[in-house]
């Protein structure tokens, strides 16, 4: 027997699926075993062991449903178990029983954020407050439900079955799982953020997943120890043993698939917030970006049972709230906005009136939130009177919860509330329109996704297209402010249709005014990062490798003015074969200045240079077929262009570097070894040098890459990434990568755009692997007032980092992640 007045930690531990027989042998206890903590399904709110389902005939269960559709929307559930004081949280300010009853509880109508003349969120609730200012967020007043329990654990029962008053068998979600998967079991349905399964997530045939806010454990450790034990595991599959002993084998493969899944997309603890609920709605969003086919994720946290001591303990609840949503968001691909909804539910609110330990009592209602890109802001429901209200009474609800979650069910994930909640409630249609439907109509486009590990082939330099005379399907004239222009990658310059990315020199010409391109995979939704910066009275270059979109094609998008636009292509991936990256330690290979590794002098109007690259600077002798390197033109005399090509081949109409009289720019280059282990350096205009720093090379045993979605790591001037100031001669950074939210803990290498702005003095940026010397090699050269971006390929130091330096001056750094290498 139960007792009605339990903790909220006892309620939820008794409303949780964490499996208690040392004998049981089933998926889920299996994984949570060895550190993962997922769930299998269940029947009947009970564990229904994969064992069973095996031996019973129903096979091994389907794992994974497949990417989210274009307009599936995404709900993210925020539990704040313990009662949460809603007085405190949307304020009646201009309700003067609100400050007679709460007392010295009540927060002053001045430190609210007002939402209109009469309420006000708390203070610490400022992204919330920025939804409000958009008009995504609504805030349901009065949620409750009818002959309310304060017990702890029978009110929380209730809200996460979504039936009060009625024995809990199953939640909510998971009976909205039932008709989602029609029952086929799906571990990348639903999950918790946690470590053990919520009522709400159990249906009567499906129930949702558990992923721990950590990397996962057994099954994601690459050592060699740890791979021959995983393919001897793998290897008990064949079902000579019986039945009994394939099932447990079934269970630690299913297991090994998971966590490797997972691994790529899950920090480690350490890389992740102390604070819980940060924590975990941050691997939230991660799990939404990697596009696994999460339909629904839950997260809770507490406690916010304050019967005493609430003016210490709520506003650190809210602090945390806030915290969250900003991380959530902060990680979240933007282009995931249009599709995902978040939602707030605990099991009562408080008493109008306090206590006199300093606190409030459990409540009848409370207002909630729903905030997201598609919602419809405003007020909904009615915020319940406390006029006339003695000591120990309560407010009257006027939302039943279950017209709330009707309104999720029906307005979000698509429809089916009368069977999940039993009977037919009102819709407060929050959402102004359909999940992926953009404000003018439409569906939005949506993610591109981190590309399948390939391998690369290196071309001849092959132009693609060119604006100013209208080749490659591309119109004849400038790009215009704001327009998308969209370059067929696949089926041209050499480049076949299995390519999944492209290695490109993206250059802007005759720029109107300062502007800055974004080139990113044909289709999907522009990111929010750049790839280029240009700007009047001179030619911008700059190597992208980047992702072909599903329709074979990249786009170039064009923020400010008018401007030419010319892409060349100097290689691909696929996974159909080719080479594999090997990061060297960035060193200097030849420098016309100095006559390192050439001879000294400036080279003139179509003179070639050859320069020996096999034995080099760390590329073998033998077996490279490509170098990777940053290559810089210095003190040219006049205007001019520079063309990097295998030796042995005629000069290809091609550039890697435009340049202006008395420049230094950088621009990095992927270049094809032609005969003899060697490149060709040429060009016309003005007589320059020329420089070329080494950062790897391709060759058949390496790193292969999976090319992503453009994700900005850094920002000095905003403060992501690192403190929010410049780098300069006593200050670099050192940008932790591996395990972040753009590059997972297995990656060898990254691929980066860094620009660079709001330089003091002339200079260079140089980027390096973490926990090693600085190597003397520039990634950008600056002047004064320049904004300039250059691509980086770099291996990846200690602690997943890279050092980036500048000795010379301060400067602002931008950094967005292109792709990575892995074994």
């Amino acid at each position: 027997m139960l007792d009605a007045d339990i903790s909220t930690r006892e309620a939820l531990a008794n409303l949780t699926g964490i499996e208690t027989d040392d004998h049981a042998l089933d998926r889920r206890r299996f994984l949570q075993l060895v550190g993962m903590g997922a769930g299998a399904g269940v029947a009947a709110g009970s564990v229904s062991p994969i064992v069973d389902d095996l031996l019973t005939g129903l096979g091994r269960p389907t794992w994974a449903a497949g990417p989210v559709g274009p307009t599936d929307g995404i709900l993210v559930v925020i539990g704040m178990f313990g009662g949460n004081d809603g007085l405190n949280t949307v304020v009646p300010f201009n309700d003067g029983n609100y400050y007679t009853m709460h007392g010295n509880l009540a927060i002053p109508g001045n430190q609210t954020l007002a939402l209109d003349g009469n309420v006000g969120l708390n203070p610490a609730l400022t992204e919330l407050k920025k939804f409000w200012d958009d008009g995504q967020l609504a805030v349901v007043d009065g949620i409750g439900y009818p002959n309310p329990d304060f017990s702890h654990f029978n009110s929380m029962a209730y809200w996460m079955a979504g039936r009060p008053h009625a024995i809990p068998t199953t939640g909510w979600l998971g009976r909205w799982l039932d008709g989602y998967l029609g029952g086929s079991k799906d571990l990348y349905a639903a999950a918790e953020i946690g470590h053990s399964v919520p009522l709400h997530l159990v249906g009567n045939t499906a129930r949702g997943t558990v992923v721990p806010p950590s990397t996962p454990g057994y099954g994601a450790d690459t050592s060699e120890r740890s791979l021959r034990g995983y393919q001897a595991i793998r290897s008990m599959q064949s079902g000579a043993n019986g039945p009994w002993f394939a099932a447990v084998s079934e269970a630690m493969v299913d297991q090994l698939d998971l966590a490797q899944e997972l691994a790529p997309v899950v920090p480690s603890a350490d890389q992740l917030s102390d604070t819980r609920i940060v924590a975990r709605l941050d691997v939230a969003a991660r799990l939404i970006n990697a596009n696994l086919g999460f339909r629904v994720m839950t997260a809770g946290y507490g406690d916010f049972d304050s019967h005493a001591g609430q003016p210490q303990q709520h506003p650190l609840r809210m602090d945390e709230l806030n915290e969250a949503v900003k991380r959530f968001f902060e990680v979240l691909d933007p282009a995931w906005k249009s599709r995902v909804t978040v939602m707030t539910f605990s099991e009562f609110g408080r008493t109008p009136w306090n206590n006199d330990g300093a606190g409030t009592d459990h409540g009848s209602s409370a207002p909630h939130f729903v905030f997201g890109q598609n919602v419809k802001g405003g007020m909904y429901g009615q915020r319940p009177s406390m006029a006339g209200l003695r000591r120990w009474e309560r407010m009257d609800h006027h939302v039943d919860f279950r017209s709330y979650y009707a309104s999720l069910i029906d307005g979000w994930l698509g429809g089916g509330s009368s069977d999940v909640l039993g009977g037919n409630f009102e819709n407060l249609q929050l959402f102004s329109r359909g999940p992926g439907i953009q404000p003018g109509g439409g569906v939005a486009p949506g993610p591109a996704t981190v590309t399948e590990p390939s391998e690369f082939t290196p071309l001849t330099p092959k132009r693609v297209c060119d604006t100013r005379v209208g080749s490659g399907g591309v119109p004849k004239r400038k790009m215009r402010r704001e327009e998308r222009m969209r370059v067929k990658i696949r089926g041209v310059a050499g480049v076949p249709n299995s390519a999944t990315a492209v290695v490109a020199n993206v250059t802007a010409v005759e720029a109107s005014e300062n502007m800055f391109f974004t080139v990113y995979p044909g289709s999907t939704a522009r990111p929010t990062t750049s790839n280029i910066n240009g700007g009047p009275g001179r030619p911008v270059p700059n190597l992208v490798v980047m992702a072909i979109g599903a329709d074979g094609y990249i786009d170039v998008f064009n923020s400010h003015g008018e401007t030419h636009c010319i892409v060349d292509a100097f290689g691909y991936f696929s996974k159909a074969g080719g080479d594999r990256f090997v990061p060297v330690d960035p060193s200097r290979l030849f420098d016309t200045r100095s006559g390192q590794g050439t001879r000294r002098g400036k080279l003139g109007h179509l003179a070639p240079l050859d320069i020996q690259v096999s034995g080099k600077s760390g590329v073998p002798k033998s077996g490279a077929t490509a170098v990777v390197m940053n290559l810089t033109v210095t003190e040219p005399e006049a205007p001019g262009h520079v063309t990097v090509s295998p030796a042995g081949v005629a000069m290809p109409d091609t550039s890697n570097i435009n340049f202006y009289a008395n420049d230094t720019v950088p621009n990095l280059t992927i270049c094809k070894l032609g005969t003899g282990g060697k490149i060709t350096v040429n060009g016309e205009g003005g007589s320059r040098h020329v420089l070329a720093d080494v950062f790897g090379y391709f060759t058949s045993n390496g790193d292969k890459l999976r090319a992503s979605p453009p994700r900005r790591v850094l920002d000095t001037r905003i403060g992501v990434g690192s403190e929010q100031q410049p780098i300069g001669p006593r200050r670099q950074i050192e940008l932790v990568l591996a395990g972040s939210g753009a590059v997972p803990p297995t990656a060898t290498a990254v691929v980066m755009n860094v620009t660079a702005t709001q330089v003091a003095r002339p200079s260079f940026v140089s980027v390096w692997p973490a926990g090693e010397s600085n190597p003397g090699t520039s990634n950008l050269n600056l002047m004064p007032g320049q904004t300039i971006a250059n691509l980086v390929i770099c291996r990846i130091g200690e602690g997943g980092a890279l050092t980036i330096a500048n000795e010379l001056s301060e400067c602002e750094v931008i950094a967005d992640v292109l792709g990575y290498f892995v074994e």
